[in-house]
């Protein structure tokens, strides 16, 4: 008994499409995050640095309470680091005539960017921790 032939569909051109896109646009995406971040951590530097310059604690602060103030903004520049880091510009040697070289060095470009950026995000979360203990010392 001859069995017939088993057909493969074909995938959905959409999805085929709509990875194809996302492909294209993770640079981008990643970089214009990168961006984000380093415009939310030096606003909230600024803000900061100003809340602090204009505060009656100058003299009052001492011992291991003054570290609960300098670590957001030891936090907010490390982040501001590595989200600048995430755009840095580098090259690399690609040869044009392999596909397999080029998806390398890709996937290599945009896993580099996503774990500097998850870095930076890591190190701008991380931040609101002593932020807060800073705040209600303040506040008491």
């Amino acid at each position: 008994m001859i069995s017939p032939p088993i057909k493969i569909a074909e995938p959905d051109p959409f999805w085929r499409q709509n990875a194809q896109k996302l492909v294209e646009g993770s640079v981008d995406t990643l970089d214009n995050m990168a961006k984000q971040l380093i415009t939310l951590t030096s606003l909230l530097e600024g803000l900061y640095f100003h809340a602090i310059t204009f505060s009656d604690l100058r003299g009052t602060l001492g011992g291991f309470v003054i570290w609960f103030y300098i670590a957001p903004i030891a936090l907010w520049l490390a982040s501001l680091l590595f989200a600048i880091w995430t755009l840095f510009p580098k090259t690399y040697d690609i040869n044009i005539g392999s596909s397999r070289n080029s998806k390398e060095t890709y996937e290599q470009i945009v896993s580099k960017k996503h774990f500097r950026l998850k870095i930076a995000a890591a190190l701008l979360v991380l931040s609101f921790l002593p932020l807060m203990v800073a705040v209600y010392y303040y506040l008491n």
